[in-house]
């Protein structure tokens, strides 16, 4: 069989991960956080060793700041419902995916201000065009690292700049980077970085995160 399909979830899952899902069911397999006993405690370590994994991964300062859920794209909506209100201004591009331009659309009937900076035939995004439309008073600049459709690769590290100059957070979706391309969140100066756990990671599906700075403050997000 020939499996052509990776950027969907990614198959086979290698021989590691099966193995320790099958450990986990077997010696664990507690609720994590929820109880004293054996089982939940080592469910528990699992879940801290993961996020500590995955700190090293991506370079994030500190694995306590990176929330764990079911998917990208839960994870992108805590970050857009989390921290936009009716009244602030968001910019994004037209190559984005469905979990990002759904919630985007939504809270723009809420009243939020939602910019999309257009895209050329091929994928490719004109800075010049994004610095223009990110203005003073931009609350967050959302975008892929890479479209699923046509595989492009913005210059993240570029538009995390054009962000903050305009005094933005940024927010990657690197749903289909992540695992695939080295992400350094720390050297890319990425706020909020969402990802899944089923496609370039090779993990399970029902697996995913939100890395959040140290320079996002807790009270930002409602």
């Amino acid at each position: 069989m020939i499996y052509l399909d990776n950027a969907a979830t990614s198959w086979p899952k290698p021989p590691q991960v099966i193995q320790a899902m099958a450990d986990f069911l077997e010696r664990a397999g507690g609720n994590p956080g929820r109880s004293g006993h054996r089982l939940s405690i080592e469910a528990g370590r699992i879940v801290y060793d993961t996020r500590e994994a995955l700190a090293e991964l991506f370079h994030a300062p500190d694995p306590l700041r990176i929330v764990l859920t079911p998917n990208v794209t839960y994870a992108l909506n805590i970050a857009l419902r989390g921290l936009l209100q009716p009244g602030d201004r968001v910019v994004t591009t037209s190559i984005e995916h469905n979990s990002v331009m759904r919630p985007l659309r939504a809270l723009e009937r809420a009243g939020v201000e939602v910019v999309v900076v257009p895209c050329a035939a091929d994928g490719s995004l004109d800075l010049s065009e994004m610095a223009h439309s990110v203005t003073p008073g931009t609350k967050l600049v959302v975008t892929t690292h890479a479209s699923n459709v046509i595989g492009n690769i913005l210059p993240i590290g570029q538009i995390a700049a054009i962000a903050h100059s305009a005094g933005a957070l940024y927010l990657v979706d690197a749903a289909q980077t992540a695992g695939v391309l080295p992400i350094d969140v720390q050297a890319l100066d990425i706020d909020l970085l969402a990802f899944t756990g089923h496609k370039g990671l090779c993990g399970p599906t029902g697996t995913g995160g939100l890395i959040i700075s140290p320079q996002v403050d807790e009270g930002m997000i409602q």
